[in-house]
C-alpha cells in the first residue's frame, strides 16, 4: 500500500486517514512534530463510507488503545499489529505542525490474486511452511 502522509497546523488542527480494510497488514506510523507542536492520535473502526451501515461522521467512535502512550511532544515511530480503518491526528496545543505517515507493510493475505502487480511478492517462493498466503484456502 501507497503511504498515506496527513499534516495538521493552527489552521487545520485536524486530519482523518482512511486505511485499507482489506489489508491484512501491521501498519507502520511515524509522527514529526515541529516547532513545539503537541499532537494525539486516534483510531476507529466505524465507517462512514461503508453500504450498508454507514456511522455519520460526529458518531464516530475515536479511541487510543492501538497506539503507545507516550505520543505527546516528541516524534515517534512504532508498529500496530492491527490496522483500524481510521487514524485521527489532532494538533493539540495550536503551535507548530505536525506530520504523520501511516503505511500498512505486509502482503494482502486473503487475495486470490497470484500474478501482477497486485499480487504478493515472491508468491512463487512461498509456501505453507513460510508464509501463511499459500496456506490460505482461496
Amino acid at each position: 500500500m501507497r503511504p498515506i502522509t496527513a499534516t495538521v497546523t493552527p489552521s487545520k488542527t485536524q486530519a482523518l486517514c482512511r486505511l485499507d480494510n482489506y489489508a491484512t497488514a501491521v501498519l507502520g506510523v511515524q509522527v514529526v512534530p515541529l516547532g513545539g507542536a503537541n499532537f494525539s492520535l486516534f483510531h476507529s473502526d466505524d465507517d462512514p463510507c461503508d453500504l450498508v451501515n454507514p456511522v455519520p461522521l460526529g458518531s464516530m467512535s475515536w479511541q487510543a488503545s492501538l497506539f503507545p502512550p507516550a505520543i505527546g511532544a516528541a516524534g515517534v515511530s512504532f508498529t500496530v499489529m492491527a490496522s483500524p480503518l481510521w487514524v485521527q491526528l489532532n494538533l493539540t496545543n495550536g503551535v507548530g505542525s505536525v506530520r504523520a505517515t501511516f503505511l500498512q507493510i505486509g502482503t494482502h493475505s486473503h487475495s486470490n490474486i497470484s500474478k501482477g502487480p497486485f499480487a504478493p511478492p515472491r508468491m512463487a517462493e512461498m509456501t505453507s511452511s513460510g508464509s501463511n498466503y499459500a496456506a490460505m484456502p482461496k
